[in-house]
């Protein structure tokens, strides 16, 4: 009788520790972000957390399993979900400040591991360990609970999809913690139901044997096999992650997309009746492969598009679909059911360290994407005795397998040839030529095992576009928790790139070397911000937060001096070197770099002590939310003096700013103008390193802003719509998508 409720309570159960787990991820690193900088590496790093909690879970339910009876498993495990109610809600504590220097990424552990570590952890088991229960039981489908599985990543599904839909858009983190421990409340009761019908009369029947079972034993090259098909997929999930996020925003709507895709494979993967079967898979893999290899290959040539953007996702998509179609394919009978998870968790595990940990300390440049790309062409192979494409005749005989192999080494010779040439002699056409042939080969090479996945290895790695350039030279670069950093020389301008977007730039010329140019030129809205405090007269404090190459230095005036606030510490090294820029140097001003979050360290400053606050502190095009909220600007006005403004540079190429920031400037009773700018560009002039920009500025009283609309032809912002206000609490990016306005 109570075997009929068996699967719609553990299926109740493993939905909520599911839905749990996947909205925890988001929630907590949104906590983080303000203590580091909005970091695109905050949700890698939490990545990392996650995924080690989860093994750590793991393999605690194989434990649990295998040393005690169904009974002793859910007595220790609903004590343990009682214990860890001691921590919540979940709080970050406010008195933990992230290193300065470095180390950010081990500190960031430190506080996840004391804010969520012990609910996380005892969460992360319940996938397994109610499988296994449910296996135990005399249920019809106890000989393969592999589906329940599903139901438990349809759960986290629910968790991301309602996260940025619901979640984000209209509650606080408050609310969101809140509301959390509900459900971990209600995960409780559920253990409880489960652990009653455990002990009540669900005997254990006999099991059929599983197709998937090799007469009970498992061989350590199928593990590791476990261990491979699983780091793939978490290792690109990480690289797209972080190709989306460096160059939008570090927010959890768009973190969520990639790991929604991830579990979209693992659903499909372990359903009763999968939609897709492997041998379409691969075959289409190979394709999408192939156009991915070109995506990479013009990113020198076309700055990144959303379009290019879903290619990307398409990939990771059809990948990660073969290795957990492979995955779900090779699963072993149920007694082996917690190893196998536990394994799965190990390798994802895997992938996530060595994108986030290792990765930014060997890798100068972020080539842990393209190398698991190129992974995944060498894999695509694997288990492929169904697929046609693996059967063709030039799969079969060493001649064959010697001639792919001498044409991939044929062919890699010729394109390094080519990539050499063009950096000598920046002949973009030779690159252009490199790059249609690297794409024409893959595609006549699809078939071809050891040609294909060479080819995609070489065009990948040897032929990435941070190692060769067909305009300007690379003579510097960098790379750390903050991101990649580049210097870039093109006759007489050196050019300073965060990740891929220009942040700086300097002529070599002496009679051009004092003039800011980019977004910071005599006629851009910057220019003209400082023309209207130089009217103030007398001594001058200005805090730059964010100091790039240090390009407003050069709006000297007497008596001025700048504070620049500035997180990477990278970054102020090569401001202050002159072998690479000499604003600082060379233009005069008084200044001081103070390192750490900008945010945070100005809090430290004298009340009422800036005449201006410039804010330029974003990342490529990501915004670090926290330097956009009514906390954050409620600490620069009691900075800045009377008459003082507060300038911001909004220039984005996805997300206009003006309605939050219009939001916080009613809130305070505040004044803003804002001013768009696309500069007149000559030839054989300084104006050709002038680029377009879109400004702020926010001042207590009007007539201190009025020469801006006088003068300069500034405007009001007139929203189309009411914007809630951005807090610590909440803030809603995706509202501020250009396309939505």
């Amino acid at each position: 009788m109570m075997s009929r409720f068996l699967l719609p309570v553990f299926a109740a159960t493993l939905f909520t520790s599911a839905l749990l787990i996947f909205s925890v991820q988001p929630m907590v690193s949104k906590m983080l972000l303000p203590m580091l900088g909005g970091s695109p590496s905050v949700w890698n790093t939490a990545m990392v957390f996650f995924q080690a909690a989860l093994l750590a879970g793991y393999g605690y339910a194989h434990l649990l399993a295998k040393l005690l009876s169904l009974r002793g498993q859910a007595i220790i495990h609903l004590l343990l979900l009682l214990f860890f109610t001691s921590v919540l809600p979940l709080t970050i504590p406010k008195d933990t400040i992230p290193p300065e220097q470095s180390g950010q990424a081990f500190w960031q552990l430190s506080a996840m591991l004391l804010c969520v570590g012990g609910p996380f952890f005892v969460l992360a088991a319940s996938a397994p360990l109610f499988q296994h229960w449910f296996a135990s039981s005399n249920h019809k489908d106890a000989g393969n609970p592999y589906f329940l599985y599903a139901i438990s990543n349809a759960g986290s599904m629910a968790a991301l999809l309602g996260y940025p839909l619901l979640a984000e858009p209209f509650l606080t983190v408050f609310q969101q913690t809140s509301g959390w421990l509900f459900g971990y409340i209600l995960l409780i009761a559920l253990t409880v139901a489960c652990g009653w019908l455990v002990r009540n009369g669900i005997k254990p029947a006999p099991q059929p044997v599983s197709p998937h079972d090799d007469a009970g034993t498992i061989g350590i090259r199928k593990r590791l096999a476990w261990i491979v098909l699983a780091l793939i997929p978490s290792s690109l999930m990480l690289g797209v992650t972080t190709l989306i996020t460096t160059d939008l925003a570090s927010a959890p709507f768009l973190w969520i997309v990639p790991l929604t895709i991830y579990l979209t494979t693992f659903i499909i993967a372990f359903a009763r009746k999968p939609l897709m079967g492997t041998t379409l898979t691969r075959e289409l893999t190979v394709y999408v492969l192939c156009l991915t290899v070109l995506m990479l290959m013009i990113n020198d040539f076309v700055a990144l598009k959303i379009p290019m953007v879903f290619v990307h996702l398409l990939t990771f998509f059809l990948g990660a679909m073969l290795c957990h179609g492979e995955l779900a394919k090779t699963r072993p009978a149920p007694s082996h059911l917690t190893e196998y998870f536990m394994l799965i968790s190990f390798g994802g595990m895997l992938g996530g360290v060595f994108n986030a940990l290792l990765a930014p300390v060997i890798f100068k440049t972020p080539l842990e994407y393209p190398l698991t790309l190129a992974a995944l062409a060498f894999i695509i192979w694997a288990g492929s005795a169904q697929s046609t494409l693996a059967h063709t005749p030039g799969d079969h005989g060493r001649a064959a397998r010697k001639k792919n192999l001498l044409l991939s080494a044929g062919y890699t010779i010729i394109g390094l040839t080519l990539c050499l040439v063009t950096y000598w002699t920046s002949i973009k056409l030779l690159q252009v030529i490199g790059i249609v042939s690297v794409f024409l080969f893959l595609m006549i090479a699809a078939n071809k095992k050891a040609a294909f996945a060479i080819t995609t290895f070489t065009a990948l790695v040897l032929f990435h576009t941070s190692l060769w350039s067909t305009e300007k030279a690379l003579v510097a670069f960098d790379r750390n928790y903050f991101g990649v950093i580049r210097i870039y020389e093109q006759q007489d301008l050196s050019f300073f790139y965060h990740g891929t977007t220009l942040h700086g730039a300097q002529s070599k010329e002496e009679k051009w070397k004092k003039i800011p140019v980019t977004y910071y030129s005599p006629d851009s809205p910057a220019s003209d911000t400082f023309k209207l405090v130089d009217k103030h007269g007398g001594k001058q404090r200005i805090a730059g937060l964010g100091l790039g190459v240090g390009s407003i230095a050069c709006y000297t005036a007497p008596n001025r001096s700048y504070d620049f606030y500035e997180i990477d510490p990278d970054v102020a090294k090569i401001a202050e070197d002159p072998a690479y820029f000499t604003y600082l140097s060379d233009c005069g001003s008084d200044y001081k770099i103070l390192l750490g979050d900008a945010r945070l360290k100005i809090g430290e400053a004298e009340d009422a002590s800036y005449d201006m606050i410039f804010v330029d502190t974003f990342s490529s095009d990501n915004i670090p939310v926290h330097i956009m909220t009514k906390e954050a600007f409620q600490t620069y006005l009691d900075k800045l003096s009377p008459q003082g403004i507060i300038v911001i540079n909004i220039s984005n190429r996805y997300l206009d700013l003006r309605s939050p920031l219009d939001a916080i400037a009613k809130e305070f009773g505040l004044t803003m103008y804002y001013k768009q700018h696309d500069p007149e560009q000559k030839k054989d002039d300084i104006s050709e390193a002038y680029a377009k920009s879109s400004y702020v500025a926010i001042a207590r009283d009007p007539e201190t802003l009025a020469p801006l609309i006088n003068d300069h032809e500034w405007k009001s912002f007139s929203p189309k719509k009411t914007t809630r206000i951005w807090t610590d609490d909440y803030a809603n990016i995706l509202s501020s998508l250009i396309f939505l306005q």
